[in-house]
Formats: structure tokens, sequence, C-alpha cells
């Protein structure tokens, strides 16, 4: 495994970085994918890796800016190679995914009937792509504008990702287009929502060290303090690894992808919980950063995939191959 990032990936992370210092902490999802188009962050020929590093290092100043990036690039990279979509690699529409939920809609040739729950990010005139199932069977993706005749939004604010909004959305015989099987779209963005978590595991990480550093006492290098620091940067280098390994190649597993937002999600609840060890009892002042981080990190289970189904996944890999 080469740990070498390319030129184009490179440039790619430090774009994120930009991106991420340029945008409010609690940036709407439409200014975020505008400002993806104006740095160049949506180009559907890049590679996973230089969209997973453009990920993690927007999470770093802004997780809901990072998870609204990696749900729309998800989508966008799924109907890029149909010209009817071509809105969101231009960034003048957002695109939103709903595809791993027990509530499901129907297909019915090119129509939707039924509620797909938690689709996000919502907006005014964005196009989600739906997991349905197709003749009461197996489900597939179609994707679906929510300004369409048929389309009923109910909005949802959680007490995280400010700035971010989820729905339920229900179709009654909803003009929809078919865009192929559900599992090359979330094994990417499995990818994806994995790095928004390890750039929020990186920032809490950079707060808790921050901390230390300026504390004033023998306590703040005492060894609990390091074990608390070398703990949390040894889960966050392995999780990296194991989402580089991921984005690396044709395109992930569905376990090496459900692995990896597994270790992400774990690793960036652990630095966050350590972080405010380390901080102490400001990090739980309102409005703090950590504090923040605490939420937004909660959040990561929401999208791409529950633990159990991450678990499910990964564990039968295991089963096969051990």
């Amino acid at each position: 495994m080469d740990f070498d990032l390319t030129d184009v990936q490179a440039a790619w992370k430090a774009k994120g970085a930009a991106l991420g210092k340029d945008l409010p902490i609690d940036a709407a999802a439409g200014d975020v994918v505008m400002g993806a188009a104006r740095v160049g962050l949506l180009d559907p020929n890049v590679d996973l890796l230089a969209l997973a590093v453009a990920v993690d290092a927007l999470a770093f100043e802004s997780p809901s800016s990072a998870i609204a990036f990696a749900l729309h690039a998800g989508a966008a990279l799924a109907l890029a190679p149909d010209e009817r979509f071509s809105t969101l690699l231009r960034g003048e529409a957002v695109g939103s995914l709903a595809l791993s939920s027990d509530e499901v809609p129907d297909a019915k040739a090119d129509r939707l009937f039924g509620r797909a729950v938690w689709v996000a990010p919502i907006t005014e005139r964005g196009i989600a792509l739906v997991g349905a199932r197709v003749n009461g069977g197996d489900a597939a993706a179609f994707a679906v504008a929510l300004d369409a005749a048929g389309v009923v939004v109910e909005p949802l604010r959680t007490a995280a990702l400010r700035g971010f909004v989820c729905g339920h959305v229900t179709f009654t015989n909803a003009p929809a287009v078919a865009a192929g099987a559900t599992l090359p779209i979330m094994t990417r963005v499995r990818v994806l929502v994995a790095s928004a978590g390890l750039g929020i595991g990186r920032r809490a990480l950079r707060e808790a060290l921050n901390s230390a550093k300026h504390a004033h006492s023998a306590a703040a290098w005492e060894e609990t303090v390091q074990g608390l620091l070398a703990d949390a940067a040894t889960d966050l280098d392995a999780a990296m690894m194991l989402t580089w390994k991921a984005a690396l190649g044709d395109g992930p597993s569905l376990a090496e992808a459900s692995m990896a937002k597994l270790a992400a999600g774990a690793a960036a609840q652990h630095a966050v919980e350590r972080a405010t060890q380390v901080i102490g009892a400001d990090s739980f002042q309102r409005g703090h950063i950590v504090e923040r981080l605490a939420q937004d990190v909660r959040a990561l289970e929401l999208f791409a995939g529950r633990t159990e189904a991450l678990r499910a996944a990964a564990a039968a890999e295991v089963l096969r191959t051990g």
C-alpha cells in the first residue's frame, strides 16, 4: 500500500482545507456545493482517494460542510454519465442520498411510491438518489428531483451538524430516473463518510494537543494525558489506513468500505471523548469546538449505513475468507 499521495490527491487535500477555512462552520449545503465547484472539487474523473482526503480536510474545519459535500459527491459521481444531471457537477444543484434504510419506497416503471427516511442534505432544488424496491424485490437507485410533482419533503433539523438539513420524503407517483444498483454508490459514500469521521477526530486531537501545550502545570504532560493523546493518534492513523485502502483501486468492496466507516467512526468518537478528558470542563461549554464535535460525530451513524449493517457486511467477508 502506497502512503504517498499523488500530486493530484495532495492538491485536492489542499483544496478541501482551503474550502473549509473559507466557509462558515454552519454553511448551508448549497453554499458548500457552490464553493466546491468554485475551487474545482466536482470532477467526475477524480479518483476516490483524492475525494476522500478532500472530505477529511474539509471536516477538520467544518463537519457539516464535509458531510454535505460527501453525500453530494456520491450522488454526483453516480449520475455523472447522464447529461440530464450535469447541474450537479457545476454546483447548480445539490445531490442528496437515502440508500440504506428499512423504510424505502416502491418503484413502478419510472415512478416512486412510498417514503424514504433521512434523505440528506435537503435543499430546495436538490436531486435525491433514493433506494427503492423494484417490483417488490431488490432495491435499486433512482434519481428524483425534490421539487418534482408528487414529492413532499418533511425537513428535520438535528442538534448536530448545524446548517445541515435532513428530511423524510414521501413520493406519490413521483417521476424518477433509474440510476443503477445501490451497492457501488453506497460503498463509495461509506468511504467518504469515514473520511469525514477522520477529519472530526483529527480536529478533536488537535484541540486536545493545544490544550495540553498551553496548560501551565506538570499535570499537562503526566502519563495519563500522554496516553490519551497517543491512543487517539494511534486509532486515527489505523482508521486512516483502512479508509485509504478502501479508496484505492477500481472501487471498494462492501466489506472494505464498511470496515473503514466502522473504524473511522469509532476512532473519531474516541478522539472526541479523549479530548474532553484532556481539556476538562471547558470542553462542555456551549459553543466550544469540542462540544460541537461531540454532537457532530454522533451524526455519522445516520449516513451510509448504521453500525449493525456495517458489522454484518464486515462479518460476512470474514466468514467467507476465514
